[in-house]
């Protein structure tokens, strides 16, 4: 058998990356994580769903080909674990001759063993677990050796809604706190992208898990005391034609709505070709190792898109943003790269444009039911639960003045032949025109929203489109 592709549903390898983990903690510790490991294998013996898949005869099975791909790509082999496994399996025949049925790589055997095990509802099942699960301890005492799953499960269309966006927060930050995801963190970045937030010099003594786990616990944190916002439909596809267009202004602290927050998109956001579009954002003020106090202020923005898994998103990048930066686009490579930074960004302005001139969006607020504030509370959770509602306020006609008297005998302006329709624009906004010539100025980024001009008593022009070949 190949061992190449490994295929489970996301319930199957959740359960035995949280085993794993555990059994990792466990040969750390023995004396103090005992109970705990004893407890997650006889959950995940006898956890799991018929549907979604993780029932114990499945994780065994996932475990064993996980150790399989250890030997055939990493040469670590399963006889390594030896006294580790006479500790874990002692006496019981049943499990040792299913572990000899691997060895030998006679897979029809052992599969039809575990499922004897599964039918039988003994022990012989949980038993063969902490087998699997201490034998991967031992070969891979950090949980980085890389290996390929398939998920078997795809994740249903994206849809979010504002009341769940807190629900999301808080299962975000339980899954950050399991040992598991700063293992998976590990394998996942490369040393150059961790190197890129927690330099080596800066952070002496830390090896590449201990920094992946460094970033897992300063991701919860920020999302624990995040102020949260939600981008409706409208607001969203504003944001992502704002973030194609041109930018001049550069970005200012107060266009940013909260020193903390986290922003949940209604519309995934497409921005690179082979990329999982984007569906939210973590942020928060940084200070980059080195840094200066006098430095410009700095934003670390996780990047989260759509992922089967439970909240159905995963962070898929991570971006710092400075005050100053403009985010133009330059290439066509670094346009798409910064692409979702100028989503986010154009959001914020969205949100703030009331700060610094005529507001664009409206925010209501969708309050968190008290017992699940106080289910928050004992995740460390320090918000208050509500969520901002963001949406794009009602368009509104404008009417202008003549600029000038005639006597009737002159050319007929524009203004008094008909309407026509000012397209959604952006404008680099002067905030002090009179120290514009000096230099002394500074400007703001401002959108204007699609609206008709002229009289309300003229019929709308006909707008003639001149298509020219090259």
């Amino acid at each position: 058998m190949s061992f190449g592709i490994f295929i489970a549903t996301q319930a199957t390898a959740n359960a035995w990356r949280h085993l794993t983990a555990v059994a990792r903690t466990f040969q750390r510790n023995p004396a103090l994580e005992a109970d705990r490991y004893a407890r997650t294998v006889k959950q995940t013996a006898t956890g799991g769903d018929a549907d979604k898949g993780g029932r114990g005869s499945e994780v065994a099975l996932f475990g064993a080909q996980q150790l399989m791909q250890f030997e055939e790509e990493h040469g670590r082999y399963i006889e390594e674990a030896a006294p580790a496994l006479a500790e874990l399996v002692e006496d019981d025949r049943d499990v040792w001759a299913a572990l000899e049925d691997l060895t030998r790589h006679d897979w029809t055997a052992f599969e039809r063993r575990v499922r004897q095990f599964e039918r039988a509802s003994g022990m012989a099942l949980a038993t063969l677990l902490s087998a699997l699960s201490g034998a991967a301890a031992v070969l891979d005492p950090d949980g980085t050796l890389p290996t390929f799953t398939l998920d078997g499960t795809e994740a249903p269309p994206w849809s979010a809604k504002p009341r769940q966006v807190a629900e999301w927060r808080r299962q975000l930050v339980a899954r950050l706190e399991a040992p598991e995801t700063a293992e998976g963190t590990a394998r996942e970045l490369t040393e150059e992208q961790l190197a890129a937030v927690f330099p080596p010099e800066a952070f002496p003594g830390l090896d590449h898990v201990a920094r992946a786990r460094l970033l897992c616990e300063q991701e919860r944190d920020r999302l624990r005391g995040a102020r949260m916002y939600y981008a409706d439909a409208d607001t969203t596809a504003v944001a992502t034609r704002k973030a194609a267009r041109p930018r001049k202004s550069p970005l200012d602290p107060q266009r940013v709505p909260s020193p903390t927050g986290f922003l949940v998109f209604d519309q995934p956001v497409d921005y690179a070709p082979g990329m999982a579009p984007l569906v939210a954002a973590s942020w928060s003020v940084w200070q980059p190792p080195g840094q200066s106090q006098d430095a410009p202020t700095t934003w670390s923005v996780t990047l989260y898109a759509h992922a089967a898994a439970t909240p159905p998103l995963g962070p898929v990048g991570f971006e710092p943003m400075t005050a100053g930066d403009v985010f133009a686009k330059r290439d066509k490579a670094q346009d798409e790269a910064d692409f979702a930074s100028r989503a986010i960004v154009a959001c914020w302005d969205l949100i703030t444009q009331e700060r610094v001139g005529k507001g664009v969006v409206d925010v209501a607020e969708e309050k968190r039911k008290p017992v699940k504030v106080r289910a928050d509370r004992r995740r460390g959770i320090t918000d208050d639960g509500t969520v901002r509602l963001v949406t794009i306020r009602g368009r509104q006609e404008s009417v202008p003045r003549p600029r000038r008297e005639t006597d009737g005998t002159g050319p007929t302006r524009r203004y008094d032949r008909g309407r026509w329709w000012v397209h959604e624009h952006t404008r680099d906004h002067c905030m002090n025109p009179a120290a514009h010539r000096d230099g002394g100025c500074t400007h703001q980024d401002i959108t204007v929203l699609d609206y008709p001009k002229g009289p309300e008593d003229r019929p709308f022009l006909d707008t003639v489109y001149v298509v020219k070949a090259d």
